[in-house]
């Protein structure tokens, strides 16, 4: 059985072939040599293991009470949490309900703020 052909009009039969492989000319294989190692050794030695310090974790500030700076932040949140709430209460009895709304999430956020103020949980005190 033969093989397939072109089927074009100006083509004289032109038979259908594939590609001959290429030559591997890569200087390993040519010039006789063994393959390089797929991972190269390290350079630099390996790390110490860690410490019984390292493995404790960060260390504590020596104050484990307030102080007067967390305070100071932590009842200036409460007083944004109480003062919004307030304004939210009165705007829902007089009637604009957006506002309600806005001052409703904005003193449930300084509230969560100043929870995680006053539990040492906030990485700044102020936004």
């Amino acid at each position: 059985m033969d093989r397939p052909t072109h089927e074009r009009p100006n083509a004289h039969g032109s038979t259908m072939t594939a590609m001959p492989p290429e030559p591997d000319f890569s200087p390993q294989t040519s010039a006789g040599l063994p393959p390089a190692p797929a991972w190269p050794e390290p350079m630099y030695p390996p790390p110490p293991p860690p410490s019984p310090q390292d493995l404790a974790g960060p260390r504590r500030s020596a104050s484990r009470g307030m102080n007067g700076l967390r305070i100071a932040t932590a009842v200036m949140w409460a007083a944004i949490t109480v003062i919004c709430a307030a304004g939210a209460v009165a705007e829902l009895l007089v009637g604009i309900y957006g506002g309600a709304v806005v001052c409703l999430i904005v003193a449930v956020g300084s509230g969560w703020y100043d929870y995680r103020v006053w539990k040492r949980r906030a990485r700044r005190l102020l936004l």
